[in-house]
Parts: C-alpha cells; sequence; structure tokens
C-alpha cells in the first residue's frame, strides 16, 4: 500500500508520522510504499490550499501540520495514523512529545543552516512596531551575481551601502512591495553593491508563487539594489525582471498571531519603514533533548 506524508518540516507531528511510517517501512517492508514530504510554511499553506480544492468538505477544516494518505484515501492527522498503523500492524508508539519537539527542531536547524542554501530574513517594522520576520531561500546556484549583489547590501556594515532602516516605497495592492533604494527612498535611485547596474543574469526562477523575491529594474540590464517581493503569483514578470528567491517562512506578527508579516505587508500603505536584519545562515537553534 501506498503512504504518503505531507507535512510541515519543522512541527513535531509531522516527525511523529514521518518516523511511524519508517518503522514501518522496515518491520513490513513489502507492505508499505512510502513518500513523505517535508514542507516549509509556505509550501505546506500552499500544498494545503490546493488540496482543499481537490478534496473538498474532507479537509476544508483541516488544522493541523500533517496529513496522511494511504493509496490515496485521506487518515487524517499524525495521532490518526498511529491510530490507522496501531489497527493494521499493530504499531504502538512509546516515544515522548520532547523527543520530536527535539527531533523537528534539530531538522529545522539542519534545513537552515545547509552550505548548499543561502537563508536570509528580513525583519520588518511599521511606524517603528514591529510586523515580523520572513525567511527566505535564495537560489545562490542559479543567479550567484544577483544573490550575491543582494546579500553584500544586507551584511553591509557601510551606512551608504545598506538595508538596514531603509525603506520599502512602493507596495502594489495584490501585486508586490518594493525597496532598496538606500540613497533616496523614493525608488530614484537603484544602485549595485559593486559598480552602477549589472545585466539580467538568468530567467531560470520564475514568478509561479506568492513570495517571489527579484530585482526591480528600468528596463533589460539595469540592475542595481532595489528589489521587489510578490503578493500573488506574477507569471506575467516572467522574462522581465530576475527573480532570485521564494518566501519559506512568515513569521507572525507580535501583535497578532493569526497575520503574518506578508498579510501585514499587503495592508498597509506607504511610507513603510523596514529593518532588516540578518545572518547567513541563520544561527542553529536551540534544540531541545531528552
Amino acid at each position: 500500500m501506498e503512504v504518503e506524508i505531507f507535512g510541515q518540516l519543522k512541527n513535531q507531528d509531522f516527525h511523529m508520522a514521518k518516523l511511524a511510517v519508517e518503522t514501518l517501512c522496515r518491520e513490513h517492508p513489502e507492505a508499505i510504499k512510502p513518500e513523505v514530504h517535508a514542507l516549509t510554511d509556505t509550501d505546506w499553506a500552499e500544498f494545503l490550499e490546493k488540496r482543499k480544492k481537490e478534496l473538498q468538505g474532507e479537509v476544508w477544516g483541516f488544522k493541523a501540520n500533517v496529513i496522511t494518505f494511504v493509496d490515496g484515501n485521506l487518515i487524517g492527522d499524525g495521532d490518526q495514523f498511529l491510530v490507522w498503523a496501531k489497527e493494521k500492524f499493530g504499531m504502538v508508539d512509546f516515544r515522548p512529545p520532547p523527543f520530536y519537539e527535539a527531533l523537528a527542531n534539530q531538522s529545522y536547524a539542519e534545513y537552515l543552516s545547509n552550505p548548499d542554501k543561502e537563508i536570509v530574513y528580513l525583519d520588518i517594522a511599521h511606524d517603528k512596531k514591529p510586523l515580523g520576520r520572513m525567511i527566505f531561500e535564495l537560489f545562490k546556484s542559479l543567479a550567484p551575481a544577483t544573490v550575491e549583489n543582494f546579500v553584500s547590501f544586507l551584511t553591509s556594515r557601510l551606512e551608504h551601502k545598506t538595508f538596514k532602516d531603509s525603506v520599502l516605497h512602493r507596495v502594489i495592492k495584490n501585486g508586490w512591495v518594493q525597496g532598496g533604494d538606500f540613497i533616496t527612498s523614493s525608488g530614484a535611485q537603484s544602485v549595485a553593491f559593486n559598480g552602477d547596474t549589472f545585466p539580467d543574469e538568468s530567467f531560470a526562477v520564475d514568478h509561479s508563487r506568492r513570495g517571489t523575491i527579484g530585482m526591480a529594474n528600468d528596463g533589460p540590464h539595469t540592475n542595481g539594489s532595489q528589489f521587489y517581493i510578490t503578493f500573488t503569483p506574477a507569471q506575467w514578470m516572467n522574462k522581465k525582471y530576475v527573480a532570485f528567491g521564494y518566501i519559506i517562512e512568515g513569521e507572525s506578527t507580535p501583535n497578532n498571531p493569526m497575520k503574518t508579516a506578508m498579510v501585514a505587508l499587503s495592508l498597509i500603505m506607504p511610507p513603510f519603514y523596514m529593518v532588516l536584519i540578518i545572518s547567513i545562515p541563520i544561527p542553529s537553534l536551540q534544540v531541545n533533548t531528552i
């Protein structure tokens, strides 16, 4: 039988279900064909929205962070999968919750600190009030020069060449937010870190998803410091603007745990002040042990 596990990489219930199916595979290798999908926050939200449209009422009110299927049939969340495993195979899980919490923390920390990934985050604020944090994965293998230029502004300690305390000067409702003019804060200037402008490097990253980050330009081969983050998929931008990363997590805002930083961005009009704090890679998370 085919067993599918989908869940958030940093969620302990996902790791509980993942370990359960791995145990079943070891004990019943001929009976189980597993597919395990560890998803970032953004990928999980997109996956769940798609499945809700496909399955309608079955998952419409689904609120867990892991979902399981057997031969295409919905089993449920992690706890429901363990019940199924016990009924079908007599499997019982005796591991305590702190074990899975530690496993989730370790897995997420390893993902963020992977040297093959370029992970950055933007801390944003409006009217001196924090709105939250957005974490991006930048595709340095597809657009190395573009990523290097962007990261240079984030890590720079030079007052005249840094995104820190710069302004997001343009917000397009249902479109995108734009920033990176650290000179005039108006969008009039866009200068590359090591010179005037630089050419379009690659169009390998498309704009098929919400939270795409790319280079704003004034025509072909005029990339500088300005960048945008899309609120919705924007396929019309393909071949016109160089995208170089996707959001993988938008942490909840301090004052409203139901509102992510991306949602907060889309609701506020300029002037929109942004503080960017960067660490590459993000420092390892504190991992609990049992």
